[in-house]
């Protein structure tokens, strides 16, 4: 048997990692569309369009994604980076840094639908205002009648079950929520209806979510 010479063998190893590609994580999937994140930049892609990062999404569903980097196709799952090859991350994770007021808030997707929330960890349940539902494409009819206190008092409310809520690699399926009459909030609250499926960390203030499992 022919014998490796050691010192050509650790030349080999050594070298690989120069050949890795970037990473890119998919963030979350819909049908056509695909959230990927490279080189610390989102891009919201459909099937055909490219990121200034030279990203080109092939094929996406609820299932996963192909894409197209430096002349090679990669098969990405939520669970999964691209880096020379493929490595599984152990827990989902997204940090968020405050606003210039404080409060945190992060892009993600109701029910297949972007949309950006403002995380309020004192809000029992993810909150909207009809003019978010309505935009979703949720109807508010389907839900249970209510009330909810707001700092404008006592508003009727309508409270009803989201299918899938999706904050950055993070999700929750079975989402509580509330559609509040008027045009309170402002924002959709994430609130403890969702941030009880994950971990929550602040650290210099850095908000760390975490998946739980």
């Amino acid at each position: 048997m022919r014998r490796v010479n050691p010192l050509l063998l650790i030349g080999v190893l050594l070298a690989w990692p120069a050949m890795a590609s970037p990473p890119v994580e998919v963030l979350a999937l819909f049908k056509d569309r695909a959230l990927l994140r490279a080189s610390g930049d989102e891009h919201l892609l459909r099937e055909g369009q490219t990121s200034p990062d030279g990203i080109t999404l092939l094929e996406a569903d609820a299932e996963g994604a192909k894409v197209r980097y430096d002349g090679e196709v990669y098969a990405l799952t939520l669970s999964r980076q691209v880096a020379g090859n493929f490595k599984a991350a152990e827990r989902q994770q997204v940090s968020i840094t405050p606003d210039d007021h404080g409060q945190y808030r992060i892009r993600g997707a109701i029910n297949g639908t972007f949309v950006n929330f403002l995380v309020d960890t004192g809000a029992s349940i993810v909150a909207m205002s009809e003019r978010h539902a309505s935009l979703i494409g949720i109807d508010p009819s389907v839900g249970q009648l209510g009330s909810v206190q707001t700092a404008q008092g006592t508003v009727d409310s309508r409270f009803l079950t989201l299918d899938k809520v999706v904050v950055g690699g993070l999700t929750a399926h079975n989402v509580q929520a509330a559609v509040i009459t008027g045009t309170y909030p402002v924002e959709i609250l994430l609130g403890m209806s969702f941030l009880r499926e994950v971990s929550l960390r602040e650290e210099a203030g850095v908000l760390t979510l975490t998946q739980k499992y």
